[in-house]
């Protein structure tokens, strides 16, 4: 008898563990790409801002001319005058480091990038994607990604991060959270 209370002990503790585990388990895949998710990290490891031409760089015919053949066409205020400022775009690299601590991977991750003020007020916001199929486990991997024309004044930051959590209501806007990734 005594043997038979010491099986339904158990059996009862068996059960009781099992229901635990299910309970703790992922019940829908999105529920399943949040918890693999949150063993993602990013960070920014830095950033230059380059100005550009717009268009990009347009070849350049040089011609030799003597001095006083350009003497001759033109003098220099009127040739002061005659350039037209090329417009510029501002382009800002970033280089951002993934890493993560998971046995299973996401074949990509979206990281919010923001952008912020001297004050630490926000001025932009950016969510991007990144393929991070091949990062192994416990490896930072830089990425770069650059944004283009966005305002920046000296004294302004950005920040990189693995938003965490990710309400329900707005996993359309991270690409992870699709069934067909």
């Amino acid at each position: 008898m005594q043997h038979l209370v010491r099986w339904g002990w158990v059996l009862l503790v068996a059960s009781i563990l099992a229901g635990g585990l299910v309970g703790c388990s992922p019940k829908s895949p999105e529920e399943k790409v949040a918890q693999v998710r949150s063993f993602y990290k990013a960070k920014l490891n830095g950033f230059i801002v380059r100005e550009e031409p717009v268009g990009g760089v347009e070849e350049v015919v040089v011609t030799e001319v003597s001095a006083e053949e350009q003497a001759e066409e033109v003098t220099a205020e009127e040739g002061l005058e005659s350039f037209e400022p090329v417009p510029l775009v501002q382009k800002v690299l970033m280089d951002i480091l993934i890493q993560h601590r998971s046995a299973e991977k996401l074949p990509g991750l979206t990281v919010d990038i923001s952008m912020v003020d001297g004050q630490g007020n926000e001025k932009g916001h950016w969510r991007v994607w990144f393929d991070t199929a091949d990062i192994p486990k416990a490896t930072p991997t830089q990425f770069t990604h650059i944004l283009e024309d966005i305002g920046y004044v000296e004294g302004d930051g950005f920040f990189a991060e693995v938003r965490q959590p990710v309400p329900a209501s707005e996993y359309g806007d991270y690409k992870e959270f699709s069934p067909s990734v």
